[in-house]
């Protein structure tokens, strides 16, 4: 993991899907580092049935986790966010590199560019089930918000 300086935070976001339940979740774990330099560590889990959202599957949650994430980070006074995923649409789509076609990429573009007035956000693409021990333990949190 990147070393701290104050006032940014690391994020590590995960998606999940459970057909059988209808639900989809995310999972995450931050690490913000405030004014004083002393480094908060913060898991982040939620489920979700949302209707219009399952058709996305995981890829909901992904989204999801990524915008949690950067809403404590501003929450907490931070000024930067680095975001690590496994997803690569979780940087494309609020960067402008692939088009928001559905509803909810359109929000998440939208929610990303009036954050990004308050806080940079940067994006690290991360091999998923690759043994990443912050993305794995993401990825563990949504699925424990599942039930599995």
């Amino acid at each position: 993991m990147d070393i701290l300086k104050p006032e940014t935070a690391i994020a590590y976001v995960d998606g999940s899907f459970k057909e059988t339940a209808h639900k989809f979740s995310y999972g995450g774990i931050m690490f913000l580092c405030h004014k004083d330099g002393q480094v908060e560590e913060r898991r982040l889990s939620k489920a979700f049935s949302h209707p219009e959202l399952l058709e996305m599957r995981n890829v909901a949650g992904e989204i999801m986790g990524a915008a949690e994430a950067m809403k404590q980070a501003r929450e907490s006074g931070m000024k930067e966010i680095t975001i690590y995923h496994d997803y690569e649409g979780i940087a494309k789509w609020p960067l402008g590199q692939w088009k928001t076609n559905k509803v909810w990429t359109k929000k998440y573009k939208a929610f990303y560019d009036q954050i990004s007035q308050d806080i940079s956000v940067k994006f690290i693409k991360v091999k998923g089930h690759s043994g990443d021990e912050y993305n794995d333990i993401a990825d563990k949190l949504a699925g424990a918000a599942l039930g599995e």
